[in-house]
């Protein structure tokens, strides 16, 4: 972690922690080692947590006010769509970790996973049954109560096939059933030794709101019962949001009562204009900076992100990324030292898979660069037939990643370099996100639903949103579990946003390591891993961190996932 302080208004920004994103699962005592781990507890375990048993509600007043702002603007505000605010990516922020509490969360200050404000605690009760047991006397910002009955309408959306949402590659497919008014067990479709580790990306909506409400109420808003509510949403410009009275802290450092009350949200592509707008107080926070604009802020900081940078190839219905030698040919045609060099002057080192350091599942090999060989990517196109009428198109957004775009044209002019036919599309974030999402499972939503118990897309044309292929596209898959099967399920049939599918060999293989538990787990996640790598179904880059710049009075720890938990921000 970087930290520069800002000598000249006399403050000095502390507090800060360097945080590994360890996620351990939630039974491990206290003197569980901070690193990953594959012991898992044994069924029937019971997990004591830190919330209290009688929530409490603060009586401090929250008299601040703060500026935010992102790159981009959330395509809505609608927590339960993949297609909007319920994707991965720091803009999400206001629907995600301002207005909800998730199920289960990976805590700022010690790395484990801890409930926030709606659960007190949980147990496993079978392979594929975890038992969460709720806090009385919570409500949602617009005052329905929380209970098993409302917190299975959200965990049945998530849990889907058919709603195609963001957790099922951490989570697989899994389904609800109310025990008693504070009691909810998750049945998982498969087993699930590792469920609580997955549960940060299952979020709650008001039930009655959300059914009766229309298309246009949904896109602009989610009603949790987060730290904040959103109070207004003027697209393209601002959301603003507002410190929930009402809610119900616990002892865990993320579900702390918020100190600033009101927080406007707002976004500009260009990280040197955020800089400056944090450098003028026009803004007290952003994300997405470099490491050269240390100097551009009051307070500068860097954290992890829980993610790589990584190209996606369309290994399934585009013409020539289906051949195995063309995607080793694009791969090797690649000078990613130099790249890295260039445009981050050593910030970063170039990196072999798709998952962070730390996953279990990785090894020297399967996260091992591919070596520059332009002379070897020509042979592999010779070798594959290639046929340089099917352009290749690298789809990106600006500002999902800082310089993304100009990596992107690194990297297409290297491919140019060896004969390949390729260009740059720059996209806004909507449609970029449409091309992200078209995926496998979506094929079969849409064209052979009776296929959904036994996904086969492989015959299949492109499905929703796009109807084609997604070719290459710029991403920064997240892996904050720390488990590869995060990744691997990104590759199966089963999952709505792969570009690979082969149940034959692939499928089986993954639901092994998914269930498995142990030195069992690790061992068939490094197959999955290595067939990740030697497949080349993706190019990776690098292993991201992340740059922040803060306003010099204001107190806050940046979190290894990128998350912007505001209500553990403060003002000195």
């Amino acid at each position: 972690m970087i930290t520069r302080f800002a000598g000249h208004q006399g403050r000095v920004l502390v507090g800060l922690i360097g945080l590994s994103l360890l996620l351990l699962i939630a039974c491990g005592d206290d003197d569980t080692p901070a690193a990953a781990t594959s012991t898992l507890p044994a069924v029937g375990a019971t997990v004591t947590q830190a919330a209290t048993s009688t929530p409490v509600a603060t009586s401090t007043p929250v008299p601040d006010t703060i500026t935010v702002v992102f790159g981009g603007e959330p395509p809505n505000l609608d927590v339960f769509q993949s297609i909007g605010c319920g994707g991965i990516g720091p803009p999400n922020f206001p629907c995600e970790v301002a207005a909800s509490d998730p199920l289960t969360y990976i805590d700022t200050a010690t790395s484990e996973i801890v409930p926030l404000s709606g659960v007190d605690r949980w147990e496993q009760i079978a392979p594929d049954r975890w038992r969460f047991y709720l806090r009385d006397g919570v409500k949602f910002h617009n005052g329905e109560t929380w209970d098993a009955a409302a917190a299975a309408f959200s965990l049945d959306w998530f849990g889907s096939i058919e709603n195609a949402n963001s957790i099922l590659s951490y989570a697989g497919n899994f389904s609800s059933e109310v025990v008693d008014d504070l009691t909810v067990d998750v049945v998982c479709v498969e087993d699930c030794p590792i469920f609580p580790r997955t549960g940060f990306m299952i979020w709650f909506q008001a039930p009655e709101w959300y059914s009766q409400a229309d298309q246009v109420e949904r896109s602009g808003n989610t009603v949790g019962f987060g730290p904040y509510e959103i109070t207004s949403y003027r697209p393209g410009i601002d959301i603003g949001l507002t410190a929930y009275e009402d809610y119900l802290p616990n002892t865990a450092w993320d579900a702390q009562a918020p100190t600033i009350r009101e927080i406007t949200m707002v976004w500009r592509e260009e990280p040197l204009v955020r800089a400056a707008m944090v450098e003028t107080d026009e803004a007290q926070w952003t994300m997405g900076l470099g490491a050269e604009q240390e100097d551009n802020v009051p307070v500068f900081i860097s954290g992890g992100a829980g993610e790589t940078f990584v190209n996606v190839f369309d290994a399934l219905w585009h013409p020539e990324l289906k051949k195995l030698k063309v995607r080793q040919a694009l791969a090797h045609a690649v000078d990613c030292e130099t790249m890295l060099e260039a445009l981050y002057q050593g910030t970063y080192e170039c990196w072999g898979s798709w998952a962070p350091e730390g996953t279990l599942g990785l090894t020297a090999h399967n996260t091992a660069p591919y070596a520059y060989d332009p002379d070897l990517s020509r042979e592999l196109l010779q070798e594959a037939g290639y046929d340089s009428d099917n352009e290749i198109v690298l789809f990106v957004f600006a500002g999902r990643f800082f310089l993304n775009t100009e990596v992107a044209e690194a990297t297409v002019n290297y491919w140019r370099e060896v004969g390949i036919n390729a260009r740059v599309e720059v996209q806004e974030f909507a449609k970029w996100l449409d091309i992200a999402l078209t995926g496998c499972m979506r094929a079969v939503l849409e064209f052979a639903p009776e296929r959904v118990d036994n996904p086969d897309c492989r015959d299949l044309p492109p499905g929703p949103p796009t109807f084609a292929s997604s070719q290459v596209y710029q991403l920064n898959p997240s892996n904050e579990q720390l488990d590869f099967s995060r990744s691997a399920r990104s590759i199966s049939c089963s999952d709505p946003n792969s570009r690979v599918c082969d149940p034959e060999n692939i499928d089986p293989l993954a639901k092994l390591a998914v269930t498995a538990v142990g030195e069992d787990r690790r061992i068939q996640l490094e197959v999955l891993a290595d067939i990740f790598h030697d497949q080349v179904f993706s190019l990776p880059i690098l292993d991201a961190k992340e740059f922040y710049g803060l306003s010099a009075d204001l107190e806050w720890t940046p979190r290894d996932d990128k998350r912007l938990r505001a209500n553990t921000m403060r003002y000195r």
